[in-house]
């Protein structure tokens, strides 16, 4: 009886033990991530900054929950990981970067997504940080002043920053949440995987490029680093909503004008020379715009016949229609585009009309009242000139007092004309006549004051206007006529003429008799006794005068002088003699004059100029001496072991003396020397010899003089060098070494963002040499072929539906033929193989209340307790009270 209560006693304990858990226990928080993950501490060198999770929901997350990844944003879009732990300490590194945490859900968490936050740009001390933050609240504040949301930094899912509004007020903080929860809710893949296709179209250069090969794309949507739409937990996005939406937009921008209009301002009726202006025209949406013609009523403008693409800008034309009266214009031009959109600038021009009523008034004299009042007449009444001009110009005679105007010879380049003749027109008919004053090439027209005489002037009925008139400064050797023909501005045919007359005659010159000698002197210094013949100088007679000159043969005591190329020469011509010391002179000096001279017309003989020419001969000296050229040798470098030495390179050996010398032939340790041209030199001789080095030389640098030398003592050496490299090994890159990193053993969800890199085997070969090996990735492959055009070789991509994939890289074998890396042809392939899993979604199921309450969701205390092994417990408790029941039965 005792074992039966001891049963009993062990059997309740077992069961209150086993119902802890369902009366203690919340919980465990699962779901999707959401709300706002913030970031503690500032943003300064040397402090620890950790995860907030006060707006994070589900509620009572904790550490447990996550791994952490804090990464260094130096860019708009490049991340560094810097630290995987639940704190990080901000180092020097940071200064001026932004640290992003992504949290990521630890396995059998029962969490789904990726939560992301960021601090402000990382400051040197506590006190920048703070004075930061400080204006960053103070703009919050402004903008709330304002009736508006704070706008809060957020990355979005293409990389860049975007303002994401937030409310200040405390009593709408839960509802805002709500919101945030459904902007960051992770939306299916599939759903978008059209806009996306869309959007791969444009992707820039350098992205990798992807291919269709007839895949289902609702299984899988290959995207780029740049395409991939992550929200701010870290989860695939794929509705495009206003992004994907097509816009039509476009704005007009008139060049030089800030009210964006194309003002021509006030013109003359003739519009001909008025310039056009220019209109820029710019698509501000994300579609093609297709413009159609048009035709405004005042103004001629560009039409744009080619669709403008979204972010593009094209330059149209305007100008004024010819022929628009009088007036003031003011349209506003618009064009329209088959999309129905329309974008409008304004332009205006004010047009001025022909003012004949100062014209009239100039035609009367303003001395002279008018004989008759007169009326004006309405402007709707008023008789053009057509109807009144041939009663005004009928009375009309213009007459001059002489015919002709002829001027005395001037003489070629004359500063101004001497002399001026006057002529006087006169006014013979009936009326007042507007003189037009002739214009000629060759004379001035001026009034009697010698003032330029200028249209326009009036001459009353019989009065007289004298004029002065002179030939024109610059004219060149010539005779010179012209008609000059006064005429009536009113009518052309009223006119008087008159012929002028000049002729511009040849200066006359004094006679210069000149001849300039080129040298002037010339020596030589440098003869040694019984010296050879040596060049002779040449010297050249120039006519620099202005006459005919002709020469005498030139002749001298120390030198012998050739004959004068030529003895009559024309003013500006040349010719030429030779002068060279004659033989045999024996050390001294000499000095010679050679006259230059002509014979006059009266027989006598004129020195025009003299030459001086000087001779000196010295002494002869024996010297010795010897020269090579060149005096270095680089043979440059060889490998070890070449199979042909270096072609052997030519030395000259010149003797530089007075005497003749006897070589010895010369030898070398590491350089075969060959054998002299010749061995006896005489002054100014030379001879060659060849070297080059010696088959066989091991690894080093050699470098020897080869000396030249004779009996005279006397030597010249020539420095030569070779150097022997060893030979080099070509490093041949092993296509084992080709691997694939980033891929997670553990697997992804359909939610993942994979970014993988291939790294090529040699790749890390910064000094190539000539036939060293490498691999370069190509492309890459799991249901869609992406190629790489250059490095960086990395590529992300997400999978939305669950399954296991085979990743494939594609490496190029190069080799390096000496300038630059070439492919061979062949190639190499590496995989790796990765699952994925459907992304876990939880649905709560309600549990009946006592008393009829309405049904509600556990308390979540935060602990993570694993219930498992009391729900193990209970069972076991209740299977031995079955059995005591069924025991005691039994024995009844």
């Amino acid at each position: 009886m005792e074992r039966k209560r001891f049963l009993a006693v062990v059997m309740t304990v077992m069961m209150v033990i086993s119902m802890i858990p369902s009366m203690v226990f919340a919980a465990a928080p699962s779901g999707e991530l959401g709300g706002k993950l913030k970031i503690k501490g500032l943003a300064a060198v040397g402090v620890v900054v950790s995860a907030d999770y006060a707006k994070v929901t589900p509620e009572g997350v904790t550490d447990e929950d996550f791994t952490f990844s804090w990464s260094r944003q130096t860019g708009e879009k490049e991340l560094t990981q810097v630290g995987t732990e639940k704190t990080y300490t901000i180092t020097q590194d940071d200064l001026g970067c932004r640290l992003v945490l992504d949290l990521t859900p630890v396995d059998g968490s029962g969490l789904t997504g990726i939560l992301t936050a960021k601090t402000l740009e990382v400051a040197a001390t506590e006190e920048e940080a703070k004075a930061v933050e400080q204006e960053a609240e103070d703009t919050q504040q402004t903008e709330t002043a304002d009736g508006t949301e704070n706008a809060q930094l957020e990355e979005t899912a293409d990389g860049t920053e975007e303002a994401q509004l937030e409310e200040t007020a405390d009593n709408a903080e839960g509802s805002q949440d709500s919101e945030n929860q459904d902007v960051d809710r992770t939306e299916d893949v599939q759903q978008n995987a059209g806009n996306e296709q869309e959007d791969d179209s444009q992707n820039t250069k350098g992205q990798p490029e992807e291919t269709t090969e007839g895949t289902d794309d609702s299984q899988m949507k290959i995207y780029t680093e740049d395409q991939l739409q992550v929200d701010e937990n870290g989860n695939v996005q794929t509705d495009g909503s206003e992004k994907d939406q097509k816009t039509y937009e476009a704005i007009a921008t008139v060049e030089d004008s800030e009210d964006q209009i194309c003002d021509f301002g006030t013109v003359k009726s003739d519009l001909e020379d008025v310039e056009a202006q220019y209109v820029q025209i710019t698509n501000t949406g994300n579609e093609n715009l297709n413009f159609q013609e048009i035709s405004p009523e005042h103004f001629m403008v560009q039409d744009i016949t080619e669709p403008l693409s979204a972010g593009e800008s094209v330059s149209v034309w305007i100008q004024p229609r010819e022929g628009l009266e009088p007036g003031e214009y003011d349209d506003m031009i618009t064009y329209r585009t088959e999309e129905g959109i329309e974008v409008s600038f304004e332009a205006k021009i004010a047009v001025e009309g022909e003012d004949d009523s100062s014209d009239d008034e100039d035609l009367k004299p303003s001395d002279e009242p008018s004989a008759e009042p007169t009326e004006t007449p309405d402007d709707s009444e008023a008789p053009s000139a057509g109807d009144n001009a041939d009663a005004s110009l009928e009375a009309q005679s213009l007459e001059v007092n002489t015919g002709s105007l002829n001027f005395s010879d001037i003489e070629e380049n004359y500063t101004q004309a001497n002399e001026t003749l006057s002529v006087t027109v006169t006014n013979t008919g009936d009326g007042t006549v507007t003189l037009k004053i002739p214009k000629s090439d060759y004379f001035e027209v001026m009034n009697e004051d010698g003032s330029e005489a200028v249209s326009g002037i009036q001459i009353a009925k019989g009065d007289s206007l004298m004029f002065m008139v002179q030939p024109k400064t610059g004219l060149t050797k010539g005779d010179y006529s012209d008609t000059l023909i006064f005429e009536s501005e009113e009518d052309s045919e009223v006119a008087a003429q008159v012929t002028a007359e000049v002729s511009v005659k040849e200066a006359e010159q004094e006679q210069i008799t000149a001849v300039q000698a080129d040298p002037e002197s010339f020596s030589y210094d440098d003869l040694k006794e019984g010296y050879d013949t040596p060049e002779a100088t040449t010297i050249t007679l120039t006519n620099t005068g202005n006459t005919t000159v002709s020469l005498m043969q030139p002749y001298a005591e120390y030198f012998d002088i050739g004959e004068l190329s030529a003895s009559v020469l024309e003013p500006g011509d040349s010719a030429a003699f030779t002068a060279v010391p004659v033989n045999g002179l024996k050390v001294g000096n000499y000095l010679d004059s050679i006259q230059i001279a002509q014979t006059s017309s009266e027989g006598q003989e004129d020195v025009l100029t003299t030459i001086k020419a000087s001779a000196t001969v010295s002494e002869v000296k024996k010297i010795y001496k010897l020269s090579v050229t060149p005096e270095e040798l680089n043979f440059g470098k060889a490998k070890e072991g070449y199979s042909e030495a270096p072609e052997a390179q030519k030395v000259t050996v010149t003797n530089e003396g007075n005497t003749n010398v006897t070589l010895n032939a010369p030898s070398g340790k590491n350089f075969k020397i060959g054998k002299l041209s010749a061995t006896e030199l005489a002054p100014g001789e030379s001879c060659t010899f060849k070297i080059r080095p010696k088959e066989g030389l091991k690894a080093g640098s050699y470098t020897e003089s080869v000396v030249i030398d004779n009996k005279q003592q006397i030597s010249a050496e020539v420095k030569v060098q070779f150097t022997v490299k060893a030979a080099r090994k070509a490093k041949i890159a092993d296509p084992t070494d080709n691997k694939i990193t980033g891929i997670s053993s553990d697997g992804y969800t359909t939610q993942s963002k994979i970014t993988f890199t291939a790294v090529g085997a040699g790749m890390d070969n910064e000094s190539p040499g000539k036939g060293d090996v490498r691999y370069v990735p190509y492309n890459w492959k799991v249901i869609n072929t992406n190629s790489w055009s250059s490095a960086p070789y990395t590529a992300a991509f997400g999978i939305t539906k669950a399954g296991t994939y085979t990743l494939t890289v594609t490496f190029d074998r190069q080799k390096y033929n000496g300038s630059e890396w070439k492919n061979t042809g062949e190639q190499d392939t590496k995989q790796v193989n990765f699952s994925i899993t459907q992304a876990q979604t939880v649905t709560a199921t309600p549990t009946p209340q006592p008393n009829g309450a309405s049904a509600k969701t556990a308390v979540k205390t935060g602990d993570t307790t694993n219930i498992t092994p009391f729900v193990i417990i209970l069972a076991i408790a209740a299977g031995c009270i079955v059995g005591v029941v069924v025991y005691k039965r039994r024995k009844k």
